[in-house]
């Protein structure tokens, strides 16, 4: 599942979901949730990705943020 989708599972908006994870803004969040292929799509760091594991209970895994061919 991508973050996106768990974000909008749980109606959080990017800002909520910033604070709750302590990240820089809405902005970064926006920018994690953007379609893979996007080019401004980013990847979180490692400290954020293992946040984002344990908050989503596991259905947002790291493998998630990557193109997979």
């Amino acid at each position: 599942m991508t973050l996106n989708e768990w974000r909008l599972k749980r109606s959080y908006s990017y800002r909520k979901l910033a604070k709750i994870l302590g990240a820089g803004g809405a902005t970064t969040i926006r920018r994690w949730c953007l379609p893979k292929e996007h080019p401004q799509s980013l990847v979180p760091s490692q400290k954020y990705m293992t946040m984002i594991v344990d908050i989503s209970n596991g259905e947002v895994m790291p493998n998630d943020f990557y193109i997979t061919r």
